[in-house]
């Protein structure tokens, strides 16, 4: 592992490199990035998802640190099977550093496979035992218009066009009783994914393809959203195709950064 430091007289926050390591790190991820470039490019002219990949355990891990500072952090983090897969979105829309174990790869795509086959799996309807215990009140209409919902719904795919269908728990009239058949009906499914903002941002897949839960909490620990969602992914999460010419203007403007200080001498 590489240490960070950072040096604040620079302005460079990235990897404390020596002129050697430095010069080889810029002109590793320059030849990245012209490669990504262009697969954005096509991307926006095709109207198509990329479909890229870059093995980072194929250079050195200054070079990567390097590579991996130049295109920032995003707002996405997804956790697939308890951490055992992690994904989070770069500051580029539709670039995403993915971790598996020890293995870490750059991927183009509006949302990874890893992550699409993942949500693919799942039961299709809510299960609704026949014996319903006591005290419950307006779980199982609910539960029955997810279940309308779901039918009524192309799961296959994210439409950029349509509304998903929600229902708000905070603003429903649920017992205690009622919240918790929910939950367990529901289910708990491989897929966790925070979003960073105002305010702390939770999305959970569950046990039936295209349900999720999303759940918002302020700054003071107040739940603003808990809300039950019948969609492929959450319109949030995904890149969208509309982002792929804004991605390579981003990466067209972080190789000429490069450039620029490489021709200068310094970094930052």
């Amino acid at each position: 592992m590489i240490e960070l430091k950072f040096k604040r007289k620079t302005g460079w926050d990235g990897p404390d490199l020596d002129r050697g390591a430095e010069r080889r790190a810029a002109d590793l991820s320059l030849k990245v990035l012209k490669e990504l470039e262009q697969v954005f490019l096509q991307a926006f002219e095709t109207q198509k998802s990329p479909d890229w990949i870059y093995d980072l355990g194929g250079i050195d891990p200054q070079s990567a640190a390097f590579l991996l500072h130049s295109l920032g952090k995003g707002e996405v983090r997804i956790s697939l099977h308890n951490a055992e897969v992690k994904v989070c979105e770069t500051a580029i829309p539709g670039l995403w550093l993915l971790e598996i174990g020890q293995v870490k790869s750059l991927v183009a795509a509006l949302l990874p496979r890893s992550i699409e086959a993942a949500i693919s799996n799942g039961a299709d309807r809510i299960e609704i035992p026949e014996k319903l215990p006591a005290g419950l009140f307006a779980a199982p209409a609910i539960l029955g218009e997810i279940n309308d919902a779901l039918s009524q719904t192309d799961i296959s795919k994210t439409d950029p066009d349509t509304v998903p269908r929600q229902i708000d728990m905070v603003r429903q009239p649920l017992t205690p009783t009622d919240r918790t058949f929910i939950l367990t009906c529901i289910g708990e499914g491989p897929v966790s994914i925070e979003l960073s903002g105002f305010a702390e941002s939770r999305i959970f897949s569950t046990k039936v393809r295209g349900l999720w839960r999303s759940v918002i909490i302020n700054n003071n620990h107040k739940v603003l959203l808990d809300s039950l969602c019948v969609t492929h992914v959450p319109p949030e999460v995904p890149a969208s195709l509309d982002d792929m010419g804004r991605s390579a203007k981003l990466v067209r403007e972080t190789i000429e950064w490069i450039e620029r200080d490489l021709a200068r001498g310094a970094l930052g």
